[in-house]
């Protein structure tokens, strides 16, 4: 039986830490405006999806990136404070893909020059 899901590769995000400024009134910085710009033409290049049913959602991040210093010391990165947004920013581009569905959520680190994520969304 084929495994029907949602496969994409998309700019790692600016960590939520970055993507809001302001102390009493947060408000979405430059940077983040820029990556939405740059993932919403990035998603257009890819297979569209759309989510058809009212079905729980199983999502694997997949995060590609530096994760040592040239000394080999491991960096600091807390890869929860990616997936807020790139779940928020699928939620408004991915028809029928909505945070409350997700039943069961991957997110792994992989050692990488380059930056990237790949995501995969699976109906369940």
């Amino acid at each position: 039986m084929k495994e029907n899901s949602i496969n994409l590769i998309l700019s790692l995000p600016p960590s939520v830490n970055i993507c809001y400024s302001g102390m009493q009134r947060r408000h979405k910085s430059e940077k983040y405006k820029q990556w939405v710009k740059e993932c919403e033409i990035e998603l257009l290049s890819q297979t569209r999806y759309n989510i058809k049913w009212d079905k729980w959602l199983l999502v694997s991040y997949q995060y590609h990136m530096p994760l040592h210093y040239k000394n080999w010391k491991k960096k600091v990165i807390d890869v929860a404070n990616y997936e807020k947004v790139l779940t928020d920013t699928l939620c408004k581009n991915i028809p029928g893909f909505e945070d409350h569905k997700i039943k069961k959520m991957f997110l792994e680190k992989i050692e990488s020059e380059e930056r990237f994520v790949k995501i995969k969304i699976k109906e369940i």
